[in-house]
């Protein structure tokens, strides 16, 4: 496992993957689903597949895109790799601010975190 490619779109899973719902994507290292999981545990996500071709999330705007404000939601770390690995660093930023800015918070996103093995 090397990371992540996470990929947001403003459509449900059944929706058409158009590039105007493109809303934000990056790659990020072995932890960087931890925001994924704490979201599905709140209720606020719900987990439709983990296989990791993909592993696909949906949530509503109002509760993803705070997360996307300072930038790309926060990595955990275990306590015993608490060094900086390049591989483990969020990498590929790409934000559509003014989709982001549109999205109304009851909008279902469809969250895709691509395996990068």
């Amino acid at each position: 496992m090397l990371g992540w490619s996470i990929h947001i779109s403003a459509r449900t899973p059944e929706g058409s993957d158009s590039d105007t719902a493109h809303l934000a994507h990056w790659t990020v290292g072995v932890f960087g689903l931890g925001w994924l999981t704490d979201l599905v545990k709140a209720g606020k996500a719900e987990q439709l597949s983990n296989s990791g071709y993909p592993c696909r999330y949906t949530a509503r705007a109002g509760d993803v895109l705070p997360l996307l404000a300072g930038g790309t939601p926060p990595q955990d770390r275990p306590q015993d790799r608490p060094q900086d690995r390049p591989q483990d660093r969020v990498r590929d930023v790409w934000m559509n601010s003014e989709r982001i800015a549109a999205c109304p918070a009851d909008q279902v996103l469809t969250i895709d975190a691509w395996d990068q093995s």
